[in-house]
């Protein structure tokens, strides 16, 4: 994961709902190579794999410091649910 693309985050520690979203947005648009894909849409509509979903998960995890348990993302994995799914 790029520092540009991340806008040089190094965690989400006091951010705020929307900031986060688009922070896991810039992960999501790098993997999948989609820079047009929005917070909303599903990842597996635009190309998403399983380990594609993966590799979102651990550049959550190793770049924002999110853990996202797959379990909770309701079976629909979108930039604003995985935010939402963070602890």
């Amino acid at each position: 994961m790029s520092n540009a693309s991340l806008n040089n985050v190094d965690g989400t520690a006091g951010a705020s709902e929307d900031e986060r979203v688009e922070q896991v947005l810039a992960i999501v648009r790098e993997v999948l190579s989609k820079p047009g894909i929005g917070a909303d849409d599903e990842v597996m509509d635009h190309g998403g794999t399983s380990l594609s979903i993966v590799r979102i998960l651990a550049e959550s995890s190793h770049a924002l410091k999110l853990d996202i348990n797959p379990r909770d993302l309701g079976g629909t994995v979108t930039a604003r649910n995985l935010a939402r799914a963070a602890r």
